[in-house]
């Protein structure tokens, strides 16, 4: 063919291109589709299509200037409008980034439209003059928002059209635009089957399971952070556990560590049990509070630690309010009714950190007694009636005592169960609206606080949600409330008329933290519907889209936190706590969203596997930041183990699948674990920044030495039901270390952790013993179906479980 003359006409492309707009689009609307040209405008436009081509082809000179205004006047035509929604329907200027500056400017959802109807197009003319300062157009449809899910290769593809250069041949053009289409509407419906009917994500028994008790009359669900869904991952595992009551030197092993436990689970429930002479007295509640509360150096202590540690992330109460009214109560001048109930919940918090009996203890030399705390204040919210259930010191309060009972709390499901009444009654009282729509009667100091305690309460029902693997309470649309504003608490009180304008993000003030969480929110309200139907979708796109987001998110945290140039010891410690903090609320959904997908899928995109197992390994290795010599590093470490051992548990349990992978050249994920191993950056990958660290293959020894010190730190801290979790990482962990584990290593492996344990609980094996002769007449096992090995209908191991090691493997489960 001819080459084609470069052409200086703004109006050089054909008419006839069938409605295609600028940038390569399709324009699929029922006008461009149906709907034909006047018969004189259509041969006026072929016409002008045919004269371009007749003169280049020829080699004559430019047209007159006439007609090439005439020209560029008549192929004018609509373009996509490529602004979000939000700056398109307040008519502002949008940078067409995700999200943009002027939602970020005003804490809006960033959305885009991905519909490229006529409803969409402008009325400008298809040429734009090049602006300065503005970024490169996308080229892939807005509503795909460029995220580490969509992939680039239709814009290497299609070659960027300019006015020197050639038309692509029609057919391969539109062949392009179907692809793009069909991703898109892939994206939009995930449950719309476009490529063959295979489903994604893992077998429905490695994400979610049910125990069924006493005829099914008791059941309870269980997600994929629970050790029972995840060991179903471990056939290995499970089978040595079922087969040992043959073997009777193991069989005395596992009885011994059924008495541990029986005997830290006795323990455990004679310390939550609440103080009868407080909470049965028929003195007023208000009395049998004050009985309970420490001496005023205590309280002290404790209020400083918890205004330090817990009211970071969850804002709940204003510190100089507090501060005025704590100090009217010591001088006997309290006036509010409400404030005693706070003052205890908060002491309850505090005393969970800052004391050796972690809040279980009876003394009150120092600290408070945690369930007996919470069963007063029950006691006080129950008494309520009329107004007083909707007023906010009363909210506080319900928030703050579920706070302190769920650091007690052993199932999450009941931290689960009673934040859906706070989130009603917060909505019962308007808090899901923004103030801004109740002024002038709402003050505006009560406002930033009620936003304070909705963006508290989100944030919690997103965390329950995701580690009971079950739906939001809240979801995206259900509120107004605009974020609270990056504010000291001492810039707030009660008779101002304006809130000051918010500080930079990486300002620090005593709102910081929450802030930037609610910066994320709306990417991590996304995980939890996408887990939800995770094992119905048939196209990583949206996962990827969020996963990409929040791993963003992740390396801001750095920035606004750094790691280094902090010589205080003590700034150093509290900044690694607030990062901690803060990291975990964005990897948790992270963990939540990829593990279906990470553990067991052979097809996942490679940046998924290795982003599951990078982030499993930093959550076992957030104390590697600390110096082990630190007079406090003893107390920053229990607080690590209290906060995030369902954490570091599934974190364990996942690095061992991946070097089940590598280590056994036959498993079923070894291109799986391969993948993940290879830290080195792909092209494919969309995290914008690497470190050193990254570049180096995470050997199968280095995977084995960090799970083995989690499993220290575990036995470290062993109390109440953890006995099971620490045998079961313990297991796994000794089955996944050689390609043929052997039955006579694990029992030697299982007898150095059962020691370990009873050095941690000050017991030994004489009293071992005793427990298991006091054991010998119980019930504790009678009639109670084994975990996963119901006879044939069980997980896949045939036969039944006996009483001496079944218990391991959690009741009733099927």
């Amino acid at each position: 063919m001819h080459g084609f003359a470069p052409s200086t006409e703004p109006g050089a492309a054909p008419a006839s291109s069938m409605g295609t707009t600028r940038g390569g689009s399709f324009d699929n609307s029922p006008q461009s589709q149906h709907t034909p040209p006047p018969p004189m405008q259509h041969q006026h436009q072929q016409q002008q299509h045919n004269q371009p081509q007749a003169s280049s082809s020829h080699g004559h000179g430019p047209q007159p200037q006439h007609q090439q205004h005439h020209q560029s006047r008549s192929v004018k035509r609509p373009r996509p409008v490529k602004s979000c929604t939000e700056c398109r329907k307040r008519k502002l200027r949008c940078d067409r980034l995700l999200p943009c500056s002027q939602c970020q400017k005003s804490s809006r959802m960033c959305k885009y439209s991905a519909e490229q109807d006529s409803t969409n197009l402008s009325d400008t003319s298809d040429m734009d003059t090049a602006e300065a300062n503005r970024p490169p157009k996308r080229n892939c449809p807005p509503g795909s928002s460029g995220g580490a899910g969509m992939m680039n290769s239709d814009a290497a593809q299609t070659p960027a059209k300019s006015a020197g250069s050639p038309s692509m041949p029609l057919l391969e053009e539109l062949s392009l635009r179907m692809e793009r289409l069909e991703k898109q509407v892939r994206v939009r419906s995930p449950g719309t089957d476009f490529s063959g009917g295979r489903i994604i994500a893992a077998s429905s028994d490695t994400i979610r399971g049910l125990t069924v008790k006493r005829g099914a009359q008791g059941t309870r669900y269980f997600g994929q952070n629970s050790p029972r869904v995840l060991m179903n991952l471990f056939d290995e595992a499970k089978a040595f556990m079922s087969q040992q009551r043959n073997i009777y030197s193991n069989s005395e092993l596992f009885s011994s560590f059924r008495a541990l436990h029986r005997s830290l689970q006795d323990n455990f429930h004679k310390a939550m049990a609440p103080i009868t002479v407080f909470v049965e007295s028929m003195m007023p509640v208000q009395k049998r509070m004050t009985d309970i509360l420490p001496r005023k150096p205590v309280c002290d202590r404790l209020i400083a630690c918890y205004f330090d540690t817990s009211e970071t992330m969850y804002r709940i109460i204003h510190f100089p309010t507090f501060s005025e009214q704590y100090d009217l109560y010591w001088e006997g001048k309290l006036q509010s009714a409400s404030f005693l109930a706070q003052l205890l919940s908060v002491l309850s918090v505090a005393s969970r950190f800052e004391t050796k009996s972690k809040g279980l203890g009876h003394e009150r030399v120092e600290g408070v007694h945690i369930p007996t705390a919470c069963a007063l204040i029950r006691i006080w919210l129950d008494g309520l009636k009329g107004k007083q259930l909707v007023e906010i010191t009363t909210l506080q309060v319900e928030i703050l005592l579920l706070h302190a009972q769920r650091m007690i709390t052993p199932r999450a499901h009941d931290s689960w169960t009673q934040l859906g009444f706070v989130v009603r009654l917060a909505m019962t009282m308007g808090l899901h609206r923004d103030p801004s729509e109740f002024e002038p009667r709402m003050p505006v100091f009560l406002g930033e606080i009620r936003r304070r305690l909705w963006f508290t309460i989100v944030d919690m029902d997103l965390h329950m949600s995701l580690a009971c693997n079950l739906p939001c309470l809240v979801r995206d649309g259900d509120f107004s409330c605009r974020p609270p504003r990056n504010l000291n608490d001492a810039e707030l009180y009660p008779d101002m008329q304006e809130l000051p304008p918010t500080k930079p993000i990486d300002q620090m003030t005593d709102n910081q933290m929450q802030v930037y969480a609610a910066m994320t929110l709306g990417a991590r309200m996304r995980v939890a519907p996408l887990v939800n139907r995770i094992d119905n979708m048939r196209d990583y796109q949206e996962v990827l889209e969020v996963g990409a987001k929040l791993e963003r998110f992740l390396d801001n945290i750095n920035y606004i936190f750094p790691r280094h140039g902090i010589l205080d010891e003590t700034k150093k410690s509290k900044q690694w706590r607030s990062r901690v903090i803060l990291d975990m609320h964005v990897r948790r959904p992270l963990l939540a969203l990829y593990r279906p997908l990470a553990m067991g899928v052979p097809g996942v995109p490679p940046q998924i596997s290795r982003a599951y197992l990078r982030s499993s390994m930093v959550i076992m290795k957030y104390l590697d930041e600390l110096d082990p010599l630190l007079a406090h590093f003893q107390d920053i470490a229990d607080m690590y183990h209290q906060i995030l051992k369902r954490d570091i548990i599934q974190a364990a349990l996942s690095v061992c699948f991946y070097i089940q992978s590598v280590v056994r050249p036959n498993s079923e994920g070894l291109v799986l674990g391969q993948q993940a191993l290879r830290m080195s950056p792909d092209h494919s990958d969309d995290y914008p920044s690497y470190s050193a660290e990254n570049l180096v293959l995470w050997s199968p020894a280095r995977l084995v030495t960090t799970v083995q010190k989690t499993l220290d730190l575990l036995i470290a801290n062993v109390s109440g039901s953890d006995t099971k979790d620490i045998i079961c990482v313990a297991i796994v962990l000794e089955t996944v270390k050689t390609p043929e584990p052997k039955a006579q290593e694990i029992a030697r492996e299982l007898h150095g952790v059962l020691d370990a344990c009873l050095r941690a609980s000050n017991l030994t094996r004489e009293k071992l013993h005793m427990r298991m002769d006091q054991f010998q007449s119980d019930n504790y096992m009678h009639g109670r179906a084994s975990y996963g090995y119901t006879g044939s209908g069980g997980t896949g191991v045939p036969g039944s479980m006996g009483d001496l090691g079944g218990w391991i493997m959690w009741e009733g489960w099927d």
